[in-house]
């Protein structure tokens, strides 16, 4: 898979279009929308801190990629004739030389539907292309939806030695 197989389209399971593509500096008013939207759980587990929304800077960082380095997907669909972000999922340079680290958070009225594993595989591929060793990240420990993602996705998982709070997880590609 490369950037020229993009956009990606497919339906979920009750029918609704979704269409994963790389971001775009384009996005930022989408981008802050979706974050604003999100619940505060889904923010803190996302972020690790409360959040209202994303600063003018990290919205500019978000919205722009740097392929092979740092590089974000989104899912969108539409509604009312707009395109709407339902999630994202993006990776960076990590704690490792050649290795990244990785997030993904979903709308919270599109959880469960599969969209975070199509983002993560997508991504991944991605990522592995680029000649990325590995992905990691850091997940809350009672973020349980991530902990069986990661799960599923065939990653280590290690409780953080810093902090008890967080495990450290990670995986070879």
């Amino acid at each position: 898979m490369t950037l020229d197989d993009f956009p990606i389209q497919w339906a979920l399971d009750d029918g609704t279009n979704v269409t994963i593509r790389p971001i775009q500096p384009e996005d930022a008013e989408i981008e802050q929308s979706f974050v604003k939207s999100l619940s505060p759980l889904s923010k803190f587990f996302r972020f690790f801190m409360p959040l209202k929304q994303l600063s003018p800077a990290a919205l500019e960082k978000f919205t722009h990629n740097k392929y092979p380095t740092d590089f974000a997907l989104i899912a969108t669909t539409i509604s009312e004739s707009s395109e709407v972000e339902i999630g994202v999922a993006r990776f960076a340079p990590g704690s490792r030389d050649g290795w990244a680290e990785f997030a993904v958070v979903v709308a919270d009225g599109w959880q469960g539907q599969g969209i975070a594993t199509q983002l993560l595989l997508h991504l991944f591929t991605l990522a592995a292309g680029a000649g990325i060793k590995g992905i990691e990240g850091s997940i809350l420990r009672e973020n349980s939806r991530m902990l069986r993602l990661v799960r599923q996705q065939g990653f280590t998982i290690k409780s953080d030695p810093l902090d008890p709070n967080v495990y450290f997880v990670h995986k070879d590609f």
